[in-house]
């Protein structure tokens, strides 16, 4: 009985030690997908939520330094809907917005571009099996307190599944499957910038029939 307890804390104590020191992985530097999001925002102070619905198709590429998101919102609330297209070019620095094709809007980008990696801080919470491939899940706390679970496959890093958690007074939750990730870029049009935003006369600032907090950038924990 003793040799078994003591067998017990050793397994327990050998899992415990894959988990604290178990190392975030790094995704393929080119990679085309899309993500299946649902999204619930609740303003505290003013009293108003909103669920949307949302397919993003997201083009990463770290060889060129640019990344494409594409979001289609259907703001369940209020029934409307919004083709969000978000263009970050770090070579110029510029993050372009482009609203339903029609209005734009440029940024400056904030920092350099984050590399598809889980961050060192993360906490590694273990492989999971369900009816297919293992899944490695990790936790990461954002430096403005945002909470994400991730979860990627093992051998090459793909997301396969986020959920975002923001406290209030906006709080924000978010779910998102991924679909069809693939190595490389699907669609290289998607960091074409229309021509119309190079044309200050035609750049103006748009206003979402959605709930502007609704459109934030992907992997905001990155």
């Amino acid at each position: 009985m003793t040799c078994q307890l003591i067998f017990l804390v050793f397994c327990v104590l050998a899992a415990l030690h894959d988990v604290i020191s178990r190392q975030g992985c790094c995704g393929p530097q080119q990679w085309t997908g899309v993500a299946i999001q649902k999204t619930g925002i609740y303003n505290h102070d003013l009293d108003v939520a909103s669920i949307a619905d949302l397919i993003t198709r997201v083009s990463y590429s770290y060889h060129v330094k640019k990344i494409s998101i594409q979001r289609m919102v259907h703001n369940i609330t209020t029934n409307k809907k919004d083709k969000i297209h978000k263009i970050f070019d770090y070579n110029q620095g510029i993050e372009y917005t482009i609203t339903n094709g029609k209005y734009c809007t440029s940024n400056p980008t904030s920092g350099a571009m984050w590399q598809n990696c889980i961050p060192d801080n993360s906490t590694y919470f273990g492989s999971y099996n369900v009816s297919g491939p293992m899944i490695d899940v990790y936790r990461v706390v954002t430096p403005s307190g945002a909470t994400i679970r991730v979860g990627v496959t093992p051998d090459s890093c793909h997301p396969v599944f986020e959920s975002l958690l923001i406290s209030g007074p906006v709080y924000t939750l978010e779910i998102s499957v991924y679909e069809n990730v693939t190595m490389g870029i699907s669609y290289p049009s998607d960091f074409d910038v229309p021509e119309f935003c190079h044309h200050n006369q035609i750049k103006k600032k748009y206003v979402s029939s959605t709930i502007t907090e609704l459109i934030h950038s992907s992997f905001s924990w990155r």
